[in-house]
């Protein structure tokens, strides 16, 4: 909705594209069935682009699941990705893993000919992201990176507004991703039936992971360990960077420092509960900020500040955009003159107009409607890209530079140093 001089209209999404026929759509194989791999299942079916072949996944109920979602019609994989890959008529895959998996699939997913929707962050370690990019251009394949804002009306019509100039030179940016709960500290619901050996394939989930002992904690709750996640950064800070930089139009963060630590959730992580960094990208700063103990004031948003006006974006739902009212503070800083230097000084060029300035303009408030929903937009992106041949959204260099920010964040706080990235090796290094 746009409210302009006090007055509410309505700004509708973009709608999904038109059902494509038998011939058009594109035969999908689903790897990994948890929280994000279901919604990504949905989505897939609500772009009405695709057929849904098989699903993979370590736990037997998710499979369960599956078949529930797709009237039973989907075919089942228990543990055994490689064999959904051999499959000749699956056109691409959607691979919603634990982080520490995604190379490994996406490897062996492009070798095998598939294309790939990978979700974010696209890697587990900054040195994953050139192995990647070098993969999908030696099999010639489409990836599309899973951080799905950049696909929203809301981030297009951002990115409009901020090229357009109308915000003057953007030199400050800040952004949020907050919340207050156990579920949404990563301390999801066990189900009461896992049993490994029986239902359950703890060795296969693991794969490339440190051997430990079994334990569903590690499972279900996996973002709050360091060998399968990069906690807050890579599994939120993620979004907000790579819509930073669509909207912004850069590549990569020049160096980024950062503190936090777990200061409330002491529930087992490893990772923290409160993580704040600052981001320097040589023409303009971010102040990024996340925490699990509050979000009473802030959710998730990014706010653009620049010399003409601000542009504030409540992530998939509302933006704000609001024009600077200038005024010189000549009154204060010359009272201690003599009155009359005060007077001559005021009368001269432009003075005494700067000094009483402008009105405050009225806000412009956008208010986006929320269907279809901006991970379908997604997905029928990437399925067209499938189908074309062409580019992407969120290609794998722009995954990899997103994620490799995210992982910049963690290097900063567990080593207490300033990280600098390294444009000629795509690398970071310590200050």
């Amino acid at each position: 909705m746009l409210v302009l001089n006090g007055k509410l209209i309505a700004v509708p999404q973009a709608p999904a594209p038109k059902p494509a026929g038998p011939n058009d759509r594109v035969n999908l194989g689903f790897i990994g069935f948890g929280i994000r791999g279901n919604i990504l299942l949905e989505a897939a079916k609500e772009t009405q682009q695709a057929n849904l072949l098989e699903v993979c996944d370590c736990y037997q109920g998710h499979l369960e699941r599956a078949k529930e979602r797709t009237d039973g019609k989907i075919a089942t994989n228990f543990a055994n990705y490689r064999k959904l890959l051999e499959r000749k008529d699956i056109d691409a895959v959607v691979v919603a893993t634990p982080d520490h998996w995604h190379k490994h699939i996406v490897l062996d997913a492009l070798s095998a000919g598939k294309d790939v929707y990978i979700e974010k962050p696209m890697t587990y370690r900054i040195e994953d992201g050139p192995v990647i990019i070098e993969a999908v251009r030696k099999h010639n394949r489409i990836v599309q990176v899973g951080s799905q804002w950049v696909s929203s009306d809301q981030n297009k019509k951002a990115r409009e507004i901020v090229t357009s100039g109308k915000l003057g030179k953007v030199t400050k940016v800040t952004a949020s991703y907050n919340r207050n709960s156990s579920s949404g500290s990563w301390n999801y619901p066990i189900p009461p039936d896992l049993q490994n050996g029986v239902n359950f394939n703890w060795d296969e989930w693991l794969g490339p992971a440190p051997k430990v002992a079994y334990n569903p904690e590690r499972v279900f709750r996996y973002r709050k360990y360091w060998d399968y996640s990069g906690g807050i950064s890579t599994d939120l800070f993620v979004h907000l960077i790579t819509s930073i930089h669509f909207i912004m139009g850069v590549e990569m963060t020049k160096s980024v420092v950062a503190g936090g630590g777990i200061l409330y959730r002491h529930d087992g992580r490893e990772v923290p509960d409160t993580l704040d960094a600052l981001f320097d990208y040589g023409t303009f700063t971010v102040n990024m900020a996340g925490t699990f103990n509050s979000a009473s004031t802030a959710g998730q948003g990014i706010q653009f500040l620049g010399t003409e006006g601000s542009l504030s974006l409540l992530l998939g739902a509302s933006m704000v955009e609001q024009a600077e009212a200038k005024r010189e503070g000549y009154g204060y800083s010359i009272d201690s003159w003599p009155k009359a230097m005060q007077d001559a000084f005021m009368n001269e060029d432009n003075h005494r107009a700067e000094s009483e300035g402008t009105a405050k303009p009225a806000p412009e408030n956008l208010d986006f409607a929320d269907k279809p929903d901006a991970t379908v937009l997604h997905l029928a992106n990437f399925i067209d890209a499938v189908r074309t041949r062409q580019p992407s959204y969120e290609t794998a260099e722009v995954g990899h530079h997103a994620a490799a920010a995210g992982h910049m964040v963690n290097l900063s706080y567990r080593s207490g140093k300033r990280m600098r990235w390294d444009a000629t090796k795509g690398r970071a290094a310590q200050v």
